[in-house]
């Protein structure tokens, strides 16, 4: 099983890491623990070999000025625990050409970013993991892939989100660093994120993320379209997903340094 943090578990088609769900879940006994629903919702996240779709990501300032960035991203698996994804960016001018590559291997991520200005590519270190995306309210760390044993859960309650009972679990991470609790709901009928509310450090409600336009597409279930709120500075970055292909062959060359220098 691909590893993934759960903000990349639940924000994982931002991250270029398609959330993949399969059109019916088992159901899920009140026996099982917080820990055993979320791992069911992270197994479900690795029906597909590999993925690609298209973006429009909408960044929404604090005043509702909106910029509109067009994305294409593709996410291939390699054995259990390791996986990469590249993400481009093709319009506006500003920052088309710039490309984000992620190695996942053994549960470790390595991350670069590609800026055409510079016509260099830049290692994202362990250091800058908390850096704002591309001016988006994901920070790189909620791009990149980890553990889900690092987080202790606790099931808190079962509450209706948009009409759909889901499932509340409470994450602790076992180590403070970017995050200091994240709580999380799932649907209780197919396993589906249906948003996740983030903690910083300090533990001062961050950010909501919500999941929502669930589509069939080769009968798998795929939210395709993502908000991130940020109740901090009051902006938003909205993805939506388009054109999704599942378990199309993809080559390994497409997820190199030779390749973000080339674009889409």
């Amino acid at each position: 099983m691909t590893c993934r943090s759960l903000a990349g578990l639940f924000l994982g088609l931002m991250a270029a890491v398609a959330v993949v769900l399969t059109a019916q879940a088992p159901a899920v006994g009140a026996e099982m623990s917080a820990y055993d629903i979320v791992k069911k919702a992270e197994d479900l996240l690795d029906q597909a070999k590999d993925s690609k779709t298209d973006m429009i990501m909408t960044l929404v300032n604090d005043k509702g000025q909106k910029r509109e960035r067009k994305l294409s991203a593709f996410v291939k698996k390699y054995g259990e625990n390791s996986s990469k994804s590249i993400l481009f960016f093709n319009s506006p001018a500003d920052v088309k050409g710039t490309s984000f590559l992620v190695w996942t291997e053994n549960k470790e991520d390595k991350q670069w970013l590609y800026l055409p200005a510079l016509q260099r590519v830049r290692q994202i270190s362990a250091s800058g993991r908390g850096e704002s995306f591309m001016g988006t309210e994901l920070t790189f760390f909620d791009m990149g892939s980890h553990d889900i044993d690092e987080y202790t859960f606790k099931t808190i309650k079962e509450e209706d989100v948009d009409g759909e009972m889901c499932y509340m679990i409470e994450a602790l991470p076992r180590k403070v660093e970017f995050y200091s609790k994240i709580d999380l709901w799932i649907r209780k009928d197919s396993f589906i994120p249906a948003k996740a509310d983030f903690y910083d450090p300090k533990g001062r409600y961050e950010k909501q993320g919500r999941f929502s336009q669930v589509k069939n597409i080769q009968n798998i279930n795929t939210p395709t379209r993502i908000e991130m709120h940020n109740v901090q500075n009051g902006r938003t970055t909205i993805i939506e997903l388009s054109d999704v292909v599942y378990d199309s062959g993809l080559k390994d060359d497409i997820f190199t340094e030779r390749y973000m220098k080339r674009g889409k």
